[in-house]
């Protein structure tokens, strides 16, 4: 797949995935399997092979001596002797025995230049006439066992030219281990397929058990985290009892957590830039934001709309006058007596400075004028502490009803700005006169 060009891809499809991490390891965790199965199968069937054709060479090689002792006991003539050796010397297609005498046992029944070849050509069979120790060798499918004949106490009697533990010769037993492989090479076979059969259905039954407990889980949690952001920065509750095992359902209730925590934190910072710092009154961003909302229900409902300007007269001389900590007073003062005066659902707005909006839903022009009359009165009624001194404060005020004088928030702003100052000069000119 070709990425368009300037479009970074999420950090996320550079990661490899949870569901492929275990199936690399599982496929693996097989391959090895297979392969140390298929070894360790090998050496056992080579290792139990050597030590059957052992077994069998011992048991041969001890047939065949006891056959010549008991032979030697029925007083067996030299020519039986050396019928009976030669019947053994016949090699067939898979087993060969030779019996060679040693050098005492020649003195007494006469050189044969058989064994004595065989002794001069062979180095192995010539250490074990000489050592006395019974060799086995294992080499290309081949067995070769020599068993070391000894004379006893008993064997003194006939061979009058010998002594207790002297060698009398060797047993050269040789056979192929083929007969043995094949049965053993299909009980190994069976085992190790038995096996590796085991091994893959374990491997992929643990692989789908973990993709349908965990890795599923874990990718539905990570889409339904992705939903539930909204583009408002909300956040939708994901429901932690869907998942079976701990670590998605604590997964899945440390989101929540996080959410609601972003949610108290995201409030408190709408909170914030909605609200005027000094009077606790919603600001201009905020009476922006609401002002198309109340005008679309206005019209829907077909209930007219106030828009209420008002301006604070003579904040520049308190300012002058008393300093800039009196005017805050003055216009804390004034705020708490705009917000008492009007109905809950009605908005209070400082938009800056000494200018303020009331925003009266379902009221017509007789609804403002009897809270301007209502405002009037209780700026009469108290003055407002300052500090330093103690004033009546008045206030200038200017309407506009939607729909009979504007219809959009600047039109019914400049409508209520031109009726605020023509009561300024109206009084102005009351004054005067």
């Amino acid at each position: 797949m070709t990425q368009p060009d300037g479009l970074q891809l999420p950090a996320a499809y550079h990661k490899t995935s949870t569901y492929k991490t275990l199936l690399y390891t599982f496929i693996s965790v097989t391959l090895t399997g297979v392969l140390f199965n298929f070894l360790l199968s090998n050496y056992l069937k080579k290792q139990t092979i050597q030590e059957l054709a052992t077994t069998q060479a011992e048991q041969q090689a001890e047939i065949i001596f006891k056959a010549l002792w008991q032979g030697m006991l029925q007083g067996w003539t030299k020519q039986d002797m050396d019928y009976f050796i030669h019947s053994l010397e016949l090699s067939r297609q898979e087993k060969q025995v030779l019996l060679v005498r040693s050098k005492i046992i020649e003195d007494q029944f006469g050189a044969t230049d058989a064994s004595q070849e065989l002794v001069n050509a062979d180095p192995q069979l010539a250490e074990v006439m000489r050592t006395g120790q019974t060799q086995i060798i294992h080499q290309d499918n081949q067995l070769r066992y020599l068993y070391v004949i000894r004379a006893t106490e008993a064997c003194l009697s006939c061979h009058v030219n010998s002594y207790s533990g002297a060698i009398h010769g060797v047993i050269d037993l040789r056979f192929s281990d083929q007969p043995m492989q094949v049965p053993l090479s299909h009980t190994f076979n069976v085992y190790i397929a038995t096996t590796l059969t085991i091994v893959v259905l374990l491997c992929s039954a643990l692989f789908f058990i973990l993709r349908l407990r965990i890795v599923r889980p874990m990718k539905d949690l990570s889409y339904q985290i992705r939903d539930a952001i909204k583009d408002d920065l909300s956040v939708n509750r994901i429901n932690s009892d869907q998942f079976q095992l701990r670590e998605p359902f604590q997964l899945a209730q440390s989101f929540n957590q996080l959410a609601q925590e972003l949610e108290d934190y995201h409030d408190q910072l709408r909170e914030h830039s909605y609200t005027d710092a000094l009077t606790g009154l919603f600001n201009r961003r905020y009476f922006n934001e609401q002002m198309p909302n109340l005008i679309r229900k206005s019209r829907s409902t077909e209930q007219p709309l106030t828009l209420m300007l008002i301006d604070l007269d003579r904040f520049k001389a308190i300012n002058d006058t008393y300093g800039h900590e009196a005017g805050d007073l003055a216009l804390v003062f004034f705020a708490s007596v705009l917000k008492h005066r009007v109905k809950p659902e009605d908005l209070v707005i400082r938009l800056g400075g000494d200018e303020f909006v009331v925003v009266l839903t379902n009221t017509d022009i007789s609804g403002a004028l009897a809270i301007k009359r209502r405002l009037t009165d209780a700026l009469n009624e108290k003055r407002a502490n300052l500090g330093v001194v103690n004033l009546h404060l008045e206030a200038s005020v200017g309407y506009a009803t939607y729909p009979t004088d504007a219809t959009t928030t600047d039109e019914l702003l400049l409508q209520a700005d031109h009726a605020m100052y023509h009561e300024k000069r109206a009084r102005k000119a009351a004054k005067a006169s």
